[in-house]
């Protein structure tokens, strides 16, 4: 498969991800923010283009209700609505739909996010398929897994800690399975769960999507059991280099470069989107930069 990593299309950080699989279905997770939609729709575009794929989504997995991770479906699914664009169809989007109260007490200045996604949901056109733990998707030669989904008994950093957990494996021919696995925004009780869930090294993987955009996500322990070869970091700049604007490098308040250490230690290879998108083939294990 080719996992393209969509980099950010506005100052924000972001997560969008596009993957064309063997037989060209296209799956979406995520998509970025509103601002990122322009973008996301033109690679989209071109990449069904490329791999001479139908022009369709076949599936669009949300990990979680953060506009910056929900946002360009949002806009998606009500240009599509409104028919102000031809856009082309989803089959299905698959998300564990939490109601909009949710972790509004601890979050107050982020409640409109979940009632926003809610109210879109209510209203959109695309076929809604609600997954929970261990709901399954097949497409060939891939297997998507949801092995973790939100629990209401954590009540710290809510949000980010109700990202589902994703699976991705393929098979290889003359290869061992490719194994792919996405964290959303998932922060350290939520690791800690998913680390007591999959013990004895279940988790283990080829690859990573970094946990809240590389910095105050899951802890050590997490990346240490997935013990992956590549990492994927949604990561803007500002972000990687911990960098507020205007001020020295690596003085921000982020976590980025600490996370950055215990990849380093793994040995896991980066793989960071930040002036293009990138595509990542599964079968060569090389990037390609896109223009």
């Amino acid at each position: 498969m080719k996992i393209i990593q969509l980099k950010n299309y506005t100052p924000s950080q972001m997560t969008g991800f596009v993957i064309v699989t063997e037989n060209k279905k296209i799956i979406v997770i995520d998509g970025g923010n509103t601002g990122d939609t322009s973008g996301f729709i033109d690679r989209l575009n071109r990449t069904a283009s490329e791999y001479e794929c139908e022009s369709r989504i076949n599936l669009w997995l949300l990990t979680h209700p953060h506009d910056d991770h929900y946002g360009v479906f949002r806009r998606f699914s009500c240009m599509q609505r409104t028919g102000q664009y031809t856009l082309p169809d989803v089959d299905c989007f698959s998300y564990y739909q939490l109601p909009d109260e949710y972790g509004r007490t601890e979050h107050p200045a982020l409640a409109w996010q979940l009632p926003e996604l809610n109210s879109e949901l209510a209203a959109t056109k695309i076929p809604l398929k609600p997954f929970g733990k261990g709901t399954t998707f097949s497409f060939d030669n891939l297997k998507i897994e949801i092995l973790r989904v939100p629990n209401p008994n954590i009540t710290a950093n809510t949000i980010n800690n109700a990202s589902s957990v994703i699976r991705f494996t393929e098979k290889r021919p003359s290869h061992d399975d490719f194994v792919w696995l996405v964290l959303g925004d998932l922060g350290v009780e939520g690791g800690r769960e998913l680390l007591s869930m999959y013990p004895g090294g279940e988790l283990r993987a080829d690859a990573v999507q970094m946990a809240h955009h590389g910095q105050n996500g899951v802890d050590h322990p997490v990346y240490e059991a997935i013990s992956p070869r590549f990492a994927f970091w949604t990561t803007p700049d500002w972000l990687w280099t911990n960098t507020l604007p205007g001020q020295e490098p690596g003085k921000g308040p982020w976590a980025t470069l600490s996370v950055r250490g215990w990849m380093d230690e793994i040995g896991a290879a980066p793989i960071r989107a930040a002036a293009n998108d990138l595509e990542f083939d599964t079968f060569t294990e090389k990037i390609r930069v896109l223009d």
